[in-house]
Formats: structure tokens, C-alpha cells, sequence
């Protein structure tokens, strides 16, 4: 018998299973699908964010596209990744949410997450070429 067959393994693909259903479902991040107004996505994420429970947004297939990297870059930096599938949000608006929490980032762990980041967090490639003017 293999020696391994009695080890477990645990394998971690996001740390967005350490929230509560409520907290999920209350958050910007779930209610996004319905809204239409670029404001009320950045309040969404502000609200996220002061309840500790911010989010970047990805938009996948049918399978969620997971990285090795998520959990830690999410346990780094206080930020779930949450990804919509098929059907998601209208993209002006995910990129207005997404670039309160690049700001949040910014000004609360410097720099150093940028090259940590998932390049295909949605708007991100846009808001990095836009900072890097501002710098």
C-alpha cells in the first residue's frame, strides 16, 4: 500500500469560503449584477471595504479560472477575488469597483501588490497604465 494514499491533502483555492453566506451575499460584490450607475459601484466597494470584506472582480467561463497564488495574494492583502462566470455585472461597472479597491490597495499596502496581482483582474491593465502617469 502507498504510504501517501493515508496522508490528506487540503487544498485552498480561495479564502472567500471563510465568509459567512450573509456576509457574501450582502456584499457589493454579489449585488453588483443589478446595478446600472458607475457611483453606486464605488460605493459598494467602499462599503466592502470599511466592512472589511473588499473584492477584486474577474470575469470567467464556465469553470472558475483559480492560481496557485489567490489564497496568499488574498491572505496578504485582505482581498477576496470573486469571480462572476458567464454572466456578470456590466464591465464599466466592475472596473468602477475594482479601481475603489486598487486605491484601497494603493494607499494601504503601497505598491508591492501590483506585482503581485492577477493581471486579468478586470480593468486593472488600464488602471496600472493610468497610475504609472500619475507617479
Amino acid at each position: 500500500m502507498n504510504a501517501q494514499a493515508d496522508e490528506e491533502e487540503t487544498v485552498i483555492f480561495s479564502r472567500i469560503g471563510e465568509l459567512s453566506d450573509e456576509q457574501l451575499n450582502n456584499s457589493g460584490a454579489s449585488k453588483l449584477t443589478f446595478v446600472t450607475d458607475k457611483k453606486e459601484a464605488e460605493k459598494m466597494a467602499e462599503l466592502d471595504i470599511k466592512n472589511g470584506i473588499p473584492f477584486l472582480l474577474l470575469m470567467g467561463g464556465i469553470a472558475p479560472t483559480i492560481i496557485a497564488t489567490d489564497p496568499i495574494f488574498e491572505k496578504e492583502y485582505g482581498i477576496y477575488f470573486f469571480e462572476f462566470g458567464c454572466t456578470g455585472s456590466e464591465n464599466e461597472i466592475i472596473i468602477a469597483y475594482n479601481r475603489i479597491i486598487f486605491e484601497h490597495l494603493n494607499s494601504t499596502k503601497g505598491k508591492k501588490w501590483i506585482k503581485d496581482v492577477r493581471d486579468d483582474v478586470i480593468g486593472f491593465k488600464d488602471w496600472k497604465r493610468n497610475n504609472k502617469r500619475k507617479d
